[in-house]
């Protein structure tokens, strides 16, 4: 067995961010961004009112209430035409241009009607007062978005209000997914004796998908060894390939010789990670090939750990190895010393801290446990025992709806 953190720099080593593409911001949505982004212009591109209200002189409220004459309408999208003297003010929209003279906008709230085109102010403001200066947000020529950086809704909307209908990001991963075992049905079956439901492939699928890869599903290959060799070559014409079952050490475990038939160089075959230890990793081509462990949290906590950072690390991910934050532990937990152990947990916070609760498990089958958790408790090889209150690392699970 090798340690986890030996297997994640090896997974990483083997994995590279794709080529980068150009694709219109509509189809941009969680990609990587692959360019360096400038803002065009100064925005706001004007000193902008940021209230309703009326542009004025704020020395023209050193006595209150104050009468002002209205000398203009500025709703938003109009250039102001009159500049502000004494005693004027302008009606103003939010996101209006301030015009010339006026240095403050005074909310509508605090005003009334003085009759025949005059506004009474009724509370003083400072100069500067609900105005955003020209460039406040961005500077032309400032780098606004780097390398790296994922494209989520708020940086779309900023690639669009700075002129980029298009945008060059890194590809997008296809995964190829296989579940082996003669003991597997699909999910609309009947599971005859000793058969059991695809619990596997479903998971492993919508994750993938969730972690931003296009999946190709190659279903369930029985304990067949050129069944096996031929769903391994479809699966390496994609970028990462997921096997699972048929890594352990039975007679019916096949996985490991159909990988050895195909040429697949492998790297490792045993991790020191629980759940998870039957691990294979290896590549032949462009092709990443993962096998896991047929019982459904060791795939899935494999999928978090190792394959889910070869993912990001293809899509250009500078940080792909996983969100792990500083949590207090709530409850005990125990283990075997000798794996680096994933327990499922809760996050909340309370009293100013992360803080997380173990959930009672069964085993590496129990799927239910599983789905309840949004974080892994990482226990240390080396501990047994981890009681409350000390400070714990816990990594982050990514959901659909993430």
């Amino acid at each position: 067995m090798i340690p986890v953190e030996e297997a994640l720099r090896v997974v990483l080593r083997e994995a590279a961010p794709l080529p980068a593409e150009t694709v219109p911001l509509r189809d941009a949505a969680g990609r990587v961004l692959a360019e360096e982004i400038l803002a065009d212009a100064d925005q706001p591109p004007f000193p902008k009112a940021m209230m309703d209200g009326f542009a004025l002189r704020a020395a023209d409220l050193a006595s209150l209430p104050a009468d002002l004459a209205v000398v203009e309408d500025l709703p938003a999208g109009r250039m102001p035409e009159k500049k502000i003297g004494p005693g004027e003010a302008a009606r103003i929209m939010t996101g209006a241009p301030v015009p010339e003279g006026a240095d403050a906008v005074q909310m509508v709230e605090k005003s009334e009607s003085a009759g025949s085109g005059r506004v009474r102010i009724l509370k003083a403001v400072k100069p500067g007062a609900n105005i955003a200066p020209r460039g406040r947000e961005m500077r032309a020529g400032e780098r606004i978005l780097s390398p790296g950086e994922r494209l989520t809704p708020a940086r779309l909307g900023l690639l669009a209000s700075v002129g980029r209908p298009e945008v060059r990001v890194h590809g997008i991963p296809q995964v190829a997914i296989a579940v082996t075992g003669d003991e597997l049905v699909e999910a609309d079956r009947v599971p005859g004796p000793a058969q059991i439901r695809n619990s596997n492939g479903p998971a492993l699928a919508a994750r993938a998908r969730a972690a931003g890869a296009r999946v190709v599903e190659l279903g369930i290959v029985p304990d067949d060894p050129e069944a096996l060799r031929d769903a391994l070559r479809k699966g390496l014409a994609s970028d990462l390939l997921l096997l699972s079952g048929g890594v352990s050490m039975g007679v019916h475990d096949l996985v490991e010789d159909a990988l050895t038939d195909e040429k697949v160089e492998v790297f490792f075959r045993r991790v020191a990670i629980r759940p998870g230890k039957p691990t294979v990793f290896g590549r032949k081509g462009n092709c990443l090939v993962f096998g896991l462990p047929g019982n459904p949290v060791s795939s899935l906590v494999v999928f978090e750990v190792l394959a889910a950072a070869a993912l990001r690390k293809m899509m250009g991910c500078p940080a792909p190895e996983g969100r792990y934050v500083d949590a207090v532990l709530e409850e005990e937990v125990r283990q075997h010393p000798g794996r680096t152990g994933h327990v499922p947990g809760r996050l909340f916070f309370a009293n100013g801290s992360a803080r997380v609760r173990p959930l009672p498990a069964s085993g590496s089958a129990d799927l239910l446990s599983h789905s309840r958790a949004d974080v892994l408790l990482v226990i240390p090889s080396d501990r047994d025992r981890i009681p409350p209150g000390e400070h714990v690392c816990v990594l982050l699970l990514d959901r659909l709806e993430v």
